[in-house]
């Protein structure tokens, strides 16, 4: 079921209210969904190539001025790969961020160079931080051999404040988010000294239903009941008409008995336990469960 026939099913039994204000409450429903649980079919795992920083050959060298924010290359070839990534002029102990990278031997720093003036100085750059994938909303672990710790990027502050240590993945820290409801983007520390490929576990960033072909991650006749139940209790604010009050009750009711249902069901896709699983399915659980059973 995709989004414009729950519209339109929900239409049908409540034709008081508009569709932008129906499309609204599917929604702020759907979320409020995603939030419910720690769901599993939510989660997902990517790989991610951490490039080793790049020094200069022999043959290469740039051109830095103390005041200013470009640098020209001599027989370089910078890409616009490198834009955000960090610059290191020399033996300086401060990293800089490249602004924008507008040809083989010519790029622009965010900030001015502020050491002295070199025509022909040793460079090193290296990625400042990675995009695991487009859908990542939570990261939930990377793996390199074993598990990275997590750090803040405080804490990563104090430990190398101008990330001069280099070597293979031992800690990881969420450097940014594209926006509030965007993709996460990671650090990872030391800088590495080669290529390495880490695996990054994740939850994914699900966004509203908008296109009318758009459908949910979980089965479609919850998010509608919940919906619903949402919608008569509207028209009955409009209405005053008794009638929507027992209908929102049995939509309720459904919502609820589907949400159970497909909580069971996801519960028993997860890497707990199988005696644990096999209690949840007979039983059911209620916010206790896991304090009273030994995962």
């Amino acid at each position: 079921m995709n989004f414009r026939l729950m519209v339109l099913n929900i239409k049908q039994f409540c034709p008081q209210l508009s569709v932008p204000v129906i499309k609204q409450r599917i929604n702020v429903r759907y979320q409020q969904v995603l939030g419910y649980e720690d769901w599993e079919f939510l989660k997902a795992s990517t790989t991610v190539r951490v490039l080793g920083q790049v020094g200069n050959t022999s043959t290469e060298s740039c051109s830095v001025t103390e005041g200013s924010a470009s640098v020209v290359g001599s027989s370089t070839a910078w890409t616009s790969a490198m834009n955000g990534w960090l610059f290191r002029v020399g033996t300086d102990s401060q990293p800089y961020v490249i602004s924008s990278v507008t040809s083989g031997t010519t790029l622009t720093l965010e900030t001015v160079y502020g050491g002295e003036t070199d025509a022909s100085a040793d460079f090193t750059y290296w990625p400042r931080y990675y995009s695991p994938a487009s859908d990542v909303g939570e990261v939930l672990n990377v793996v390199y051999q074993t598990e990275l710790i997590e750090r803040s990027q405080a804490q990563l502050n104090q430990l190398d404040p101008e990330r001069e240590s280099v070597g293979n993945p031992l800690y990881w820290s969420v450097f940014s988010k594209d926006d509030a409801l965007g993709a996460v983007n990671i650090e990872l520390y030391p800088p590495a000294d080669e290529d390495y490929v880490v695996t990054v576990n994740y939850k994914k960033l699900v966004s509203d239903l908008s296109a009318d072909t758009d459908e949910p991650v979980f089965r479609p006749e919850l998010l509608e009941a919940g919906a619903l139940w949402d919608c008569y209790r509207l028209v009955y604010g409009v209405t005053q008409n008794p009638t929507y009050i027992g209908m929102a009750r049995d939509a309720q009711n459904e919502f609820q008995i589907l949400l159970r249902q497909i909580t069971i069901e996801d519960l028993s896709t997860a890497s707990l336990p199988r005696r644990v699983r096999r209690a949840v399915e007979v039983q059911g659980f209620d916010n206790n469960f896991y304090v009273s059973h030994d995962i």
